[in-house]
């Protein structure tokens, strides 16, 4: 299944880099997928809004997938399967210059810490925060999706949204601040269920 998420994920940039519908690519590609077809489905505030939520969150995001088609350059072609394992490899840090809705989704345009590599991908399965890996965020991290699923399942949120939150304020230092403010874009999350809305600590780990 998550082979298959992949493939649908480099379909999208595909098609939204070569100006492709991409209703039609799904069609030649027999991707099973949901589709969104109204951006105020993606978010709730502006695409401009959220381009700055991700920026303001700085070099924190790696690419997921070391195959070709994980990134793709702005002329629409992915980078060699070679410079994508490099860049996994050596475990390059993006930043999410903007966020682009397109009909089916959206995808992000990176930039490297170091500016050697700039390129396209999609905004859910194509990048993951590398503070998900931080052992003092993982449990924050497990309680926030134990609220978006029960978001998504139109359960109840709020005693699950307090544990989250308890365990934000246990932190200290550098971690709590990356907490506090993830636990902020959790109850935007919470209130709309929009796919902009989903704290970007937890891209890459989204859906549970």
């Amino acid at each position: 299944m998550k082979k298959d998420f992949h493939k649908f994920s480099k379909t999208v940039i595909a098609a939204a880099l070569l100006s492709l519908p991409v209703g039609a690519v799904f069609s030649v590609n027999n991707v099973g997928a949901k589709t969104v077809t109204s951006a105020e489905k993606l978010f709730h505030y502006s695409k401009k809004a959220l381009s700055k939520k991700f920026a303001k969150a700085g070099y924190v995001f790696k690419l997921t997938d070391a195959t070709k088609g994980a990134l793709y350059k702005s002329t629409g072609k992915p980078y060699s399967t070679k410079v994508i394992k490099k860049i996994v490899k050596n475990n390059t840090l993006f930043k999410v210059k903007k966020v682009t809705p397109i009909h089916n989704g959206m995808f992000v345009d990176l930039v490297s810490k170091d500016g050697k590599y700039k390129g396209s991908t999609t905004y859910l399965t194509g990048i993951y925060n590398k503070n998900t890996e931080d052992e003092k965020l993982k449990p924050l991290v497990q309680a926030e999706l134990d609220v978006t699923t029960a978001r998504d399942n139109n359960k109840p949120t709020a005693e699950l949204l307090a544990k989250a939150e308890t365990l934000a304020n246990e932190l200290k230092g550098h971690e709590k601040k990356i907490a506090l403010t993830s636990i902020k874009e959790l109850k935007e999350f919470v209130k709309y269920g929009t796919m902009g809305e989903i704290p970007v600590l937890l891209i890459g780990k989204y859906p549970d």
